[in-house]
């Protein structure tokens, strides 16, 4: 990568950090994005990228690249984000007067089929919860990755948000405050069954807390990675013969459906799981929608007419 090109590129991924505070793995995607467009375009012409030559793009440079993209099979949502990931850079490069212009805003970002929450049965959710702590050998470690998924199942949470807990969140209060999404902060209620959970885990834990250590550590006793709950969900799978659908994040969507099945509101959904539009909590009313509408063609009698 040209030197200009790479001090630019170093740069606008700080800026993404700093001003926007993006998740890592977010930070990650975009970095392997415009690595891969760059790579692409200096294949396509033969030689080394440079800032004249980003300034001088066409519409027809980028169409090209996403034509390749489509080629390989890569899905309309990655090609999304990819889109979202350049219209980022060049505008970096736009605003810091590295370029003069660009075309990029011209790009129209693939429609894409909208995807329902795929919930699991509260039965299945409190059995994989049961077993996160039966599976593990080491008492500490079961009791840790039956409390990460009760905050996930009991509150709501990303498993990005439970494991950037730290030891001093968990107090005498009966909730947490939860940094989300876009730096935004929520309060969720911790339910005495879930802290006790919590609690037990930390008296078995080898560690000795202290106030700012991060609550949730691997065997290394450093803050976890989420792959590594990730694989004990692929193992629940495995053990109980669970739906592919059982992932994390399936829990935070039952956390939701559930709630709203006993009648709680989406205004309060909303605000419990943090998104920023109602739009999003929306989706959930959808998957209710569908379900009633299942039960009358399969019940109502003008349905069996």
């Amino acid at each position: 990568m040209n030197k200009h090109i790479e001090d630019a590129f170093t740069n606008w991924l700080g800026n993404l950090k700093e001003v926007r505070n993006l998740s890592d793995n977010t930070l990650i995607s975009y970095k392997h994005d415009v690595k891969s467009f760059i790579e692409f375009i200096s294949t396509h012409t033969g030689s080394e990228v440079s800032i004249k030559y980003l300034n001088d793009m066409r519409i027809s440079d980028f169409r090209s690249f996403l034509s390749y993209l489509r080629n390989k099979d890569i899905s309309s949502t990655s090609i999304a984000r990819i889109i979202s990931s350049l219209k980022s850079f060049f505008n970096y490069l736009l605003n810091t007067n590295l370029i003069e212009s660009t075309v990029v805003q011209s790009l129209r970002t693939p429609k894409q089929k909208k995807s329902l929450p795929r919930p699991i049965s509260s039965e299945l959710a409190i059995e994989t919860i049961k077993h996160a702590q039966d599976m593990e050998k080491e008492k500490w470690i079961g009791l840790r990755n039956k409390s990460i998924l009760m905050l996930l199942y009991g509150c709501g949470l990303r498993i990005s948000e439970a494991l950037n807990l730290n030891f001093e969140d968990i107090n005498e209060n009966d909730y947490l405050i939860i940094k989300g999404k876009g730096n935004k902060e929520r309060m969720v209620p911790l339910m005495d069954y879930v802290k006790n959970d919590i609690e037990n885990y930390i008296l078995e834990c080898p560690k000795n807390f202290m106030k700012d250590d991060p609550l949730f550590v691997g065997k290394r006793l450093d803050r976890l990675s989420p792959r590594i709950i990730q694989y004990v969900l692929e193992k629940i799978r495995h053990n109980l013969s669970l739906p592919e659908t059982a992932t994390p994040h399936a829990l935070r969507h039952s956390f939701a459906t559930h709630l709203l099945n006993s009648g709680g509101d989406l205004r309060t959904i909303q605000e419990l799981l943090g998104h920023s539009s109602l739009s999003t909590t929306q989706k959930y009313t959808k998957v209710e929608t569908k379900k009633l509408y299942d039960a009358y063609s399969k019940a109502h009698p003008l349905a069996k007419k």
